[in-house]
């Protein structure tokens, strides 16, 4: 019987054994990525069909987190709201408890109100301009500029400043009380943006207030500020200079602030005057409370869902692991034994490269 032994140069053992080596140093590669990160190197080739699975976790978890993202900067938004509505509720009650005592007639401290309400005026305005990351908090959807017109600053547009408004309406001062009524009446209907105003570069939302209208031309709620918090809620949030609330804290300081009340010669329209404007600030100081206890409702609802939003992100985190993640001694121990079979076929590509038919001659 005749049989054949099939041989291999030295040159082909030496290009095998580099062949081996490479295999084994890529293998080494991805064992030591694994043992340092925790996670398959090759997450698609390690699941095979449960690639899918892990593909849908992950966009699942990056959708999660850009909620996370834009509800945590939301939260802070309405944290600085709160926060700024509550300082112009003490500013408006600060002037209301002065002002509270001169309702029927004039005490020792009339004299100072005209200056303490213009004071703060300019305070509750610089408040209400406030602004978050650049963006007005009061203004609505329309935030390109600051909501609210400094009391004696002229409008871009109409060329009134909202000092030049009161002044027009109150003209050369109060007759007698139908004359004081009819002014009130006119102011409660500027401040209102009432349809009725004429002319309408007078009113609220024209000489004042640079955001969002209340209604649109066709008379209907123009949109709201919203967020998008979840997949299946957006929440309607924010407040607004033109709002209720707001504009009748206003009112009653610029009423004030328009005209020394001391110098109202008849105590009928005094009373009409000065009783309009304490109502005015006292119905605003209680509708911001209002306010205030909407906004911590919509902060309640924000911080609840960032809750169930990172307990999510913690859940996402675990069946992402158990997936792509990999056993730390398993992983070790398979770079151990990969690296001693590389260091043996080193050492044998070693020998091979050093063989020569001189060696056996």
């Amino acid at each position: 019987m005749i049989g054949t032994v099939r041989t291999m140069s030295t040159l082909d053992a030496l290009v095998s054994q580099r062949r081996v080596a490479a295999d084994l140093n890529q293998r080494v590669s991805d064992a030591a990525k694994e043992t340092s990160t925790g996670m398959k190197s090759d997450v698609f080739r390690a699941l095979g069909l449960r690639a899918s699975e892990a593909l849908a976790l992950r966009a699942g978890m990056a959708r999660n987190e850009a909620f996370i993202t834009s509800n945590e900067m939301l939260e802070k938004r309405l944290e600085l709201t709160a926060l700024t509505l509550r300082q112009a509720r003490d500013t408006a009650q600060g002037f209301l408890d002065i002002a509270v005592s001169n309702v029927a007639e004039p005490t020792q401290t009339a004299g100072e109100l005209q200056r303490a309400a213009q004071l703060a005026l300019d305070r509750l305005t610089s408040q209400l301009n406030a602004t978050f990351r650049g963006v007005p908090l009061f203004a609505g959807t329309n935030s390109g500029q600051l909501p609210l017109q400094q009391w004696g600053a002229a409008h871009p547009v109409t060329g009134l400043s909202p000092q030049d408004v009161l002044t027009s309406t109150i003209g050369a001062g109060l007759v007698d009380e139908a004359d004081a009524t009819a002014k009130v009446a006119r102011l409660a209907d500027i401040f209102s943006s009432d349809p009725g105003v004429f002319p309408e570069e007078e009113r609220f939302e024209r000489s004042f207030f640079n955001g969002t209208p209340r209604l649109s031309g066709a008379g209907t709620p123009e949109p709201r500020v919203t967020a998008r918090i979840d997949e299946a809620t957006v929440l309607v949030h924010g407040v607004q200079v033109n709002d209720p609330a707001m504009t009748d804290l206003l009112r009653g300081l610029s009423m004030f602030a328009a005209m020394d009340v001391t110098q109202i010669s008849d105590p009928e329209a005094y009373r009409v005057w000065a009783g309009a404007a304490v109502s005015a600030l006292s119905s605003g100081v209680s509708g911001a409370i209002e306010t205030e206890a909407r906004l911590g409702s919509q902060q309640l609802t924000v911080s609840q869902t960032l809750t169930m939003q990172r307990d999510r992100h913690t859940l996402f985190n675990s069946q992402v692991l158990t997936l792509e993640g990999v056993d730390p001694y398993e992983s070790a121990t398979r770079l151990t034994q990969l690296q001693t079979q590389l260091e043996a076929t080193y050492a044998v590509t070693a020998r091979l490269s050093r063989l020569s038919f001189l060696n056996f001659m």
